[in-house]
């Protein structure tokens, strides 16, 4: 039985199971090159078909990820096409008018000029009533899919947002008979931005599910009022907040305001003043406090109260070992306080837990819970996450053409010693890349974490990124130890580029 998983909403991409084994997945993003692209994977599904050689007629089921998305969203690809103006715009002109003026705005009027042409988004619109019609979307979404694949549309499958997140972290690690407890927590998807789910066997008993979890959003909206693009530049946020002094005078005020809103009561998030909208009501407490304490106390109140969270789960329902999934887990040093905790043993991130991750959750949500699935067909855990593009020695004659970089096959020795010489090596394997945002192992900027000024190297004149942005070290081991590791990084390389600069 041949599976098609679609996500369709932000970070937009597909994935292809066969007899319950992940084949390919992939995100539009990858090959249309448009950070979150939104809308219709065409080009993902294109590919891992290709890919797989497999054809669109061989395709048995379609199951989607979120039932409900609105079609302003499609008509504009807000994620995709939206600058920093565009979204400081959004809360000026949309929210602002609407929640404190009451007024009923029209968010396609205010975005007319980022209306995309109809005719290049497969939907057809003409059913659709408004542009916050979802039942309507979600009809023209099943029509499309039938139609594109020929499919009866009782073959066509959608699932709740947050039941795909915590059946992608679950089952992409692998079903257990031990007891664990699946947490989800992200922006917001379905009218739900966190649940709790205690696996038993090959299926999850949902216990909690709420639309005030609001550290998502919270941590979205500061985002935005540092200047930065929300659902895209969060990872910096919790980069700059290491840079902020824990004992000066000015950040026990930011802290304090973020504590004033949000908390946990058991198991539930609780609010201890009702906010109208986290924009606006954050732009005015935090006005003329620095930046760096801005960031500090998002990052410390987001971790507040997920140790607290966490912990207090873990004493309810007796359970130690946990599956963190939604866009909030991608925060690591969120994590790595939940997993200091004392009430939490182990807790597992799946790769890319965001949306982009959803095209696979859906097909596990199949595969546990459809009552015509097989029950001969034994569903597998990812393994790895390298279930992306592959290539072979055409795909990089594009390289040639610069002349500061040194491309050459080399042996593990060779690449050991120049990392400990302290130069960066770019590593490309022809193997699949890592599947989600993060391209680690087969794609990666390999450096000796001994060098001091090697962060400055790689983020000024080789990633050209922010100043504040951390490296993750790998290792920092003695000399000899260090050119070893190196090696068996290297056991499966396939060409090695040394950069120069």
């Amino acid at each position: 039985m041949i599976v098609l998983g679609i996500h369709d909403g932000h970070n937009a991409g597909a994935s292809l199971f066969k007899n319950g084994k992940l084949l390919s997945a992939i995100s539009e993003e990858k090959i249309s090159r448009k950070k979150n692209e939104y809308g219709f994977p065409e080009k993902s599904i294109k590919f891992i078909l290709k890919h797989n050689k497999i054809s669109k007629n061989q395709i048995n089921k379609i199951a989607v990820s979120t039932k409900f998305l609105p079609p302003k969203y499609f008509l504009v690809k807000r994620n995709t096409t939206f600058s920093l103006q565009d979204y400081i715009k959004e809360q000026n002109d949309f929210w602002f008018e609407k929640i404190y003026k009451k007024k009923k705005v029209k968010y396609l009027k205010i975005f007319k000029n980022k209306i995309i042409n109809k005719k290049k988004l497969f939907y057809n619109f003409s059913k659709i009533k408004n542009e916050d019609d979802y039942i309507g979307m979600q009809n023209a979404r099943r029509k499309l899919f039938s139609e594109y694949f020929s499919l009866d549309q009782k073959n066509i499958h959608f699932f709740d947002h947050h039941e795909c997140h915590s059946y992608y972290g679950y089952y992409g690690k692998g079903i257990t008979n031990n007891k664990s407890c699946i947490v989800t927590l992200d922006g917001g998807g379905d009218k739900t931005n966190a649940t709790i789910w205690i696996s038993k066997g090959k299926k999850l008993q949902n216990i909690y599910r709420t639309n005030i979890g609001n550290l998502g959003r919270i941590y979205r909206y500061i985002t935005l009022i540092l200047g930065m693009k929300p659902t895209e530049h969060e990872f910096k946020v919790m980069g700059l907040a290491g840079y902020a002094l824990e004992k000066n005078i000015y950040y026990e005020k930011s802290l304090k305001i973020f504590r004033e809103t949000l908390t946990i009561d058991g198991i539930k998030f609780k609010y201890k003043k009702k906010i109208k909208d986290h924009y606006f009501y954050f732009k005015n407490k935090l006005s003329g406090e620095r930046f760096d304490t801005i960031s500090y106390s998002v990052q410390k109140f987001l971790e507040e109260i997920l140790v607290k969270w966490f912990n207090n789960i873990s004493k309810k329902y007796n359970v130690k070992d946990f599956i963190f999934s939604g866009g909030v887990a991608q925060n690591v040093k969120a994590t790595k306080k939940i997993l200091e905790s004392k009430g939490v043993n182990s807790i597992y991130v799946p790769p890319g837990p965001g949306d982009e991750s959803l095209c696979i959750g859906a097909v596990y949500c199949y595969l546990a819970r459809s009552k015509d699935v097989d029950k001969n067909i034994k569903v597998t855990n990812m393994n790895n996450p390298y279930v992306g593009i592959s290539f072979n020695n055409s795909s990089i004659k594009f390289l040639k053409k610069y002349k500061n970089l040194k491309i050459t096959k080399t042996s593990n020795k060779e690449v050991a010693k120049i990392l400990s010489n302290g130069d960066p090596v770019a590593r490309f394997s022809f193997k699949p890349n890592e599947f989600g945002p993060r391209a680690l192992g087969n794609r990666s900027i390999l450096a000796d974490p001994r060098k001091q000024d090697i962060i400055n190297t790689i983020n000024k004149k080789i990633k050209v990124r922010d100043f504040w942005m951390p490296l993750k070290p790998l290792c920092s081991l003695h000399p000899l130890l260090w050119q070893k590791a190196c090696v068996f990084l290297w056991k499966s390389c396939s060409l090695q580029l040394q950069l120069k600069y």
